[in-house]
């Protein structure tokens, strides 16, 4: 009975796991350059069954949610007429100066920071964007004008670009960190064929969730806690006429 009990418990444990994993991605629907993630599973360990055959029969121990999968498909660019808006077509992310380290992100909806009479391009949240050689950008102001120049601030935006980007770590809803196994950022070039990317002035890249899809997985994810929450109990009940039996 114990190893049903501990079979259910850590099913309930890893569907619960999903079903957060699934809720983040619902709840960034709509933030722009979200990517969603997947949960990956395991089994546990296995043991040999004491029974009286010549063949090994084996039993398992549950399973667990040990990881959890990017999703880095491209997510639809929507018009809207910011000239501080960008989205990247293709491969590649805005490396962004935030919190004394550097993150990379998808997202384009850029916004100008006032430093006394300097004004510099910063993300949403007032992190610092940064050019191809990673210094931050300063914007020129009009000639003869108080306000700053916003024409082909793509060109002055940086792009880059990792050998593995399923290895980044995310750290918010759309910003990313560089690890071991995503390897370096690498400044993108887009005139080289390999680097595949393209920028979109005036343009936003929305998030790549399909909330159809979500409903669908999480709907499946509910029915198997619910089935293990059964066999919780179920284990349990055995186990009581068992106790009343001795």
């Amino acid at each position: 009975m114990n190893i049903s009990f501990y079979n259910a418990v850590s099913g309930m444990t890893a569907f619960q796991q999903d079903m957060d994993v699934i809720s983040h991605n619902m709840a960034n629907v709509n933030t722009v350059g979200f990517k969603g993630s997947t949960s990956a599973f395991k089994d546990l360990l296995y043991t040999e069954m004491d029974v009286n055959t010549e063949q090994k029969h084996l039993t398992g121990h549950g399973t667990k949610a040990f990881a959890t999968q990017l999703n880095h498909l491209q997510g639809n660019p929507v018009q809207t007429n910011s000239l501080l808006d960008i989205a990247i077509v293709g491969e590649g992310f805005f490396a962004v100066e935030r919190n004394g380290r550097t993150e990379y992100t998808r997202s384009g909806n850029f916004d100008i920071s006032l430093e006394g009479s300097n004004g510099f391009l910063v993300s949403s949240d007032g992190g610092y964007i940064l050019d191809a050689s990673g210094k931050r950008i300063k914007l020129d102001r009009q000639e003869g004008s108080k306000t700053f120049d916003l024409t082909n601030i793509n060109q002055k935006v940086g792009v880059f670009q990792f050998k593995n980007p399923y290895g980044l770590e995310q750290v918010t809803g759309s910003s990313f960190l560089a690890t071991e196994t995503s390897g370096e950022a690498i400044r993108a070039d887009k005139n080289k064929i390999e680097a595949k990317y393209e920028l979109l002035p005036a343009y936003l890249e929305t998030s790549n969730v399909n909330l159809s899809d979500e409903m669908v997985r999480l709907i499946v994810t509910q029915r198997a806690y619910q089935m293990n929450a059964k066999m919780v109990q179920n284990a349990d009940e055995i186990e009581q006429i068992v106790n009343s039996l001795r």
